[in-house]
């Protein structure tokens, strides 16, 4: 069985990063970024050696979590995560717990961002611009509108999946 490690997911999280969008007092930021296997207790990973291992059909929860270390409120803090290569964003999962945060969304490996990145497609000869599908998004950031008080918090999260059909366990391989 050709598995991918739950720590390949974490380590491929480093490249997450926080930046302010204006210039701040003050550069030390703290940034906590966990990955969880939502499907590492299902029936499929339990008779794995390393049931956190990441099969085909998965999903993975990222959080991210920013606090401000500063002696000062800082505010237009964005949040960029990339999807990790081999994983495919679902759609709708990226959330914020504060009201004053947009998400926006790459295709293009984090150059631009848009709330709906839209894609080209030729229909009756003609181009059409159209939403693009979750799954070509390959990065997606948090813009913090507000002021983050100093030692505030601020949790970001989104989830992806391995493609791929889920392994179902062959409970029919030995009856004839």
């Amino acid at each position: 069985m050709n598995t991918t490690r739950y720590s390949w997911i974490a380590a491929a999280l480093v490249a997450a990063t926080v930046t302010p969008l204006a210039a701040q007092q003050g550069e030390p930021q703290a940034l906590v970024i966990s990955a969880q296997n939502l499907m590492a207790g299902d029936e499929r990973h339990q008779e794995l050696a390393d049931p956190t291992a990441l099969l085909p059909g998965d999903v993975v929860q990222y959080r991210l979590v920013f606090t401000n270390v500063n002696a000062v409120p800082v505010r237009n803090i964005a949040l960029n995560d990339p999807i990790p290569s081999g994983l495919r964003y679902v759609g709708a999962s990226a959330a914020a717990d504060r009201d004053d945060t947009v998400v926006e969304f790459s295709i293009d490996g984090g150059v631009t961002f848009a709330a709906e990145p839209m894609i080209e497609e030729m229909v009756d000869g003609k181009p059409v611009m159209k939403p693009a599908p979750p799954e070509r998004y390959t990065h997606v950031r948090w813009t913090v509108q507000g002021w983050v008080q100093p030692g505030a918090t601020v949790t970001a999260e989104f989830q992806a999946r391995l493609p791929g059909a889920a392994a179902v366990p062959d409970s029919t391989a030995n009856a004839k």
